[in-house]
């Protein structure tokens, strides 16, 4: 329980850094690539505070990886899936459309990084 309320403080201060960029660059950009921008500056963040303060993980070149391919399969399978099923699929507003992609991305992707994070923890290699 301890790691999801750190995962969830953690994942608010990352959302709130991307969905305000998302906003911020969707007036520019399509949405496609404000969502890439604003998820990538937001992810690197997210990956140290996830390893050092969530799952009180060693920061090392494995571990902080695998995190980001994690947290980037959050974003180009799960929440472009989301998004195009959602715009182009239901006809909903992308800028709607976000807020759902995004809770339901936060769960998926705390269920991912935690077992990722428990694998590597408690592998051979660590």
């Amino acid at each position: 329980m301890k790691q999801f309320i750190r995962f969830c403080f953690v994942g608010f201060f990352a959302t709130a850094v991307d969905a305000g960029l998302f906003y911020i660059l969707r007036q520019w950009l399509p949405y496609q690539l404000s969502m890439v921008i604003s998820y990538s500056l937001s992810l690197c963040v997210n990956v140290v505070l996830t390893l050092l303060w969530t799952f009180d993980a060693r920061m090392n070149i494995r571990n902080a990886s695998s995190v980001a391919v994690v947290h980037l399969f959050n974003l180009f399978v799960v929440r472009f899936g989301l998004m195009a099923l959602f715009v182009a699929g239901m006809g909903i507003n992308d800028k709607v459309a976000f807020i759902p992609t995004l809770f339901i991305s936060v769960i998926t992707n705390f269920v991912i990084v935690k077992t990722v994070i428990h694998s590597l923890k408690h592998s051979s290699y660590e």
